[in-house]
Parts: C-alpha cells; sequence; structure tokens
C-alpha cells in the first residue's frame, strides 16, 4: 500500500514488515498502525528465516515437544520445529520429532483440541507461536486452552508483540514497538481518535486488513 512503512528485523535483515498509519480496529483495540506480516506467513523463504531465527531463542535451552500455532502460522511453526530438531549436538531438541498443531475455534468462541491432536499436547513442553500480539489475550486464551489440555508452556514465540511476557513468559519476538513510531493500541472504549469522531481506516484481522 502507498502508506506502508517498510521496517527489517533487528534480529534478521531478511526479515521485513509493513506498518500502515491509520485508525483500525481489532476484535480486542483500536491501534494507530496495522504490522502487516503475510508476506512472513505465506512466503516460503521469508517464513523460513522467521522460524530459524525465532528457534534460536530456544533451541539449546529449552525442551519442546509441540508447536502450537496462531493466527496461521503454520508455515512458519513448520520451519521453527525444523530448526529445533536439528541434528546439532548442543541442540536440546536434535532428532527430536516435534509436532506442529493449531486449536479449534469453536461455535463459543473458545479454543479446543480435537480427540486426535489431544495427545500431542497432554503431558508435552509447548511452545506457543503466534504471528502478532497486541493487548496479550489471545494468547492468554491459547496458555489457558494449552493448561487445560495438561500441556506445560515453556515459551511464547511472536514475529510482532507490544509486549515482552504473557503469564510470566518471556515473548520471543522479531519485531515490537521499538520498530515502529510512535506505535499505540487502545481500548475501543478509550479511543482517542473515535473521541474526535474520526472514523475507522479499516478493520483487522489474523487474515488481513479490510478498508472502510
Amino acid at each position: 500500500m502507498e502508506n506502508a512503512i517498510r521496517i527489517k528485523s533487528k534480529h534478521n535483515s531478511a526479515l521485513e514488515i509493513n506498518a500502515i498509519p491509520g485508525h483500525f480496529a481489532t476484535s480486542h483495540s483500536h491501534i494507530n498502525y496495522y504490522v502487516g506480516i503475510s508476506k512472513m506467513k505465506h512466503e516460503h523463504m521469508m517464513a523460513r528465516e522467521a522460524g530459524i531465527t525465532l528457534a534460536n531463542n530456544y533451541a539449546y535451552i529449552h525442551s519442546i515437544d509441540t508447536i502450537v500455532c496462531m493466527d496461521g502460522s503454520e508455515v512458519i511453526g513448520a520451519f521453527l520445529a525444523q530448526k529445533l530438531s536439528k541434528n546439532d549436538m548442543l541442540n536440546y531438541n536434535r532428532q527430536k520429532n516435534i509436532f506442529v498443531i493449531t486449536p479449534e475455534i469453536n461455535n463459543n468462541g473458545q479454543l479446543i483440541f480435537r480427540d486426535n491432536l489431544e495427545p500431542m499436547v497432554r503431558g508435552k513442553d509447548i511452545l506457543l507461536l503466534i504471528a502478532s500480539i497486541t493487548t496479550g489475550r489471545t494468547a492468554k486464551h491459547a496458555l489457558q486452552c494449552i493448561k487445560y489440555y495438561g500441556g506445560v508452556a515453556q515459551g511464547i514465540a511472536a514475529v510482532f508483540s507490544t509486549v515482552d511476557e504473557v503469564n510470566g513468559l518471556k515473548v520471543a519476538h522479531l519485531f515490537s514497538t521499538s520498530d515502529i513510531p510512535n506505535y499505540e493500541t487502545f481500548p475501543a472504549k478509550d479511543c482517542p481518535y473515535c473521541a474526535e469522531n474520526k472514523k475507522l481506516d479499516g478493520l483487522a484481522n489474523s487474515f488481513g486488513i479490510s478498508r472502510m
């Protein structure tokens, strides 16, 4: 888009996102930038670089049996698992067969794992992978789901995150608010743009953006 700002990751110069200024609504908040990470989720080479870079936070210090993917991050999750299980003498998870799964959202909006996936969670060391964390609500719901099904969350990885920890777990991220000038998020009822009667530029979710 014509007003998008291209931003490269401080952790890997091959990774970049687009930040679009405006007034956008998500399911949990209003934001003044839409952070576009579609290429990283769906482009093979960039997803690979994202997975490898995130894996460096866990490969040598954490046991990981399962990666639970949110927001369409499964391609990144597959490369993350590949790096975590690399046959490296120092690698904590070398040659391990790591599961890469996604919870289902039922009709009540709850996250669930069907019977065929539950054994991949129960008693397993879990890494939660989320494309974007703004308020942290999605991450908290996912952590509750993992705990309910008997999994043990060992960490959280994200492409973009406004926070450094959720429920006491560190968030390893490729991009943060420090990469985007003046990034802000507000509860809808406290949004200053709404108070000024500024119309929404679009609706945003994990699939992308819909212009108003």
